[in-house]
């Protein structure tokens, strides 16, 4: 028997040698394009090669291969429940070929053991390569599903069906860092009850980035959640981000705060403003503080709701620059706070164009700074002129 048992380890051991690009060799080569396949269960089966389901090796076997392989690579995950709260963070550097790491949907579990205020433990995974597909299973109790460590280059990343639950952050690409970000898809995704942030990317070289068909759920008032909780976040100059048939809600920073924060979709331009940005076919609801909180240059936003559900202070925050808004609505009841409301504009220039809406103007609210150029609203309303105002100098205290 244990004979048997080295045996079946030392085939797995040079299949996995041979598809890193050691020495060694498979049996029937394929094309140098075609990307090898690799097999993995929870625990391992069979004689544990990864060369089938029936002999697949334990995820962490897997995913160290991932870490390193010299060619184009499939990891296929199978059902059932993975641990990884001993197995660290799994660093993909640089390789020759795509990756691809998929499950078989939701019943694909990766699972850690994070604990909701903890800001220990790391991401599941850390990108320091191109050509990374995730898709197809649901991950939980973890730091955060993905980083982007300083000084990598990430390019043409796509994470699909994927869900992501009790995480203190989803995906992040950070602040603050010196990294190469471009050409990501996130679709149909799902992150539910993160503490910090769903979704943040950030970084003058970080941009050509698509969120579609995805919904992130901050839990609400009940949920764990840092002060400064958000949705979505656009940080440090990051450019041409589409955000389309996405909806947002429940982001509610804690309580303790003497000004209660929670984005939907937060875009901040302090260090540079984020620049080519559009939001379409966009629900925020429920935030505490802003659905749409906007700094940054050349915004489009068209089909847009924001839904106040008696819980939040603004529909739509608009500071500093130009902005253009089709068919932008605001649903619902504003926290009873003073100076909330539906449209905020700071020093904003605002066209909006909303065909057959109602008393629009009654929606905005002037909150200008001193010393800063007064906000201009144009509203253009089907069947009516248009009417374009602006907002009175505000009050010296």
């Amino acid at each position: 028997m244990i004979l048997s048992q080295r045996s079946a380890a030392a085939r797995a051991a040079a299949f996995l040698l041979a598809l890193a690009g050691c020495t060694g060799a498979i049996a029937q080569p394929r094309p140098a394009a075609q990307a090898a396949e690799v097999f993995a269960s929870p625990s391992g089966s069979g004689g544990r090669s990864g060369r089938s389901a029936a002999d697949s090796v334990p995820l962490e076997d897997a995913l160290r291969l991932a870490a390193t392989a010299a060619r184009p690579l499939r990891i296929v995950m199978a059902a059932g429940s993975y641990d990884l709260s001993g197995m660290g963070t799994v660093q993909l550097r640089e390789g020759s070929g795509p990756l691809v790491i998929e499950g078989a949907g939701d019943a694909t579990r990766l699972v850690g053991d994070h604990r909701p205020g903890s800001r220990g433990g790391a991401a599941v995974f850390t990108l320091a390569r191109s050509n990374v597909t995730f898709r197809n299973f649901s991950v939980s109790r973890v730091l955060r599903l993905i980083d982007v460590p300083n000084g990598a280059t990430a390019g043409q990343i796509t994470i699909s069906h994927v869900a992501i639950a009790d995480v203190r952050d989803g995906i992040v690409i950070d602040r603050d860092k010196q990294l190469v970000a471009r050409g990501w898809r996130i679709e149909d995704v799902r992150i539910d009850r993160h503490e910090r942030v769903g979704i943040r990317l950030a970084g003058t070289r970080t941009g050509q980035i698509a969120i579609r068909r995805t919904k992130i759920d901050g839990g609400g008032a009940s949920a764990p959640s840092d002060c400064f909780k958000g949705g979505i976040q656009l940080l440090q100059g990051v450019s041409d981000v589409t955000i389309e048939n996405v909806e947002v809600r429940g982001n509610i920073g804690c309580e303790k705060a003497h000004y209660q924060q929670g984005d939907g979709i937060e875009i901040d331009d302090r260090q540079a403003a984020p620049q080519r940005i559009t939001l379409r076919k966009v629900v925020s609801a429920g935030n505490r503080d802003g659905n749409f909180d906007l700094k940054a240059r050349d915004v489009v936003l068209e089909d847009v709701v924001a839904r106040m559900e008696g819980l939040s202070r603004y529909g739509f925050r608009m500071w500093n620059y130009d902005y253009s808004c089709v068919n932008c609505r605001v649903e619902g009841q504003a926290r009873e706070e003073p100076g909330s409301g539906g449209i905020q504009l700071v020093n904003a220039r605002l066209r909006l164009r909303n065909g057959g809406a109602g008393d629009v103007a009654s929606l905005i609210r002037c909150g200008d700074r001193e010393k800063r150029p007064s906000s201009v609203y144009t509203i253009e309303t089907a069947g009516r002129p248009p009417l374009t105002a602006t907002c009175p100098p505000p009050k010296r205290n």
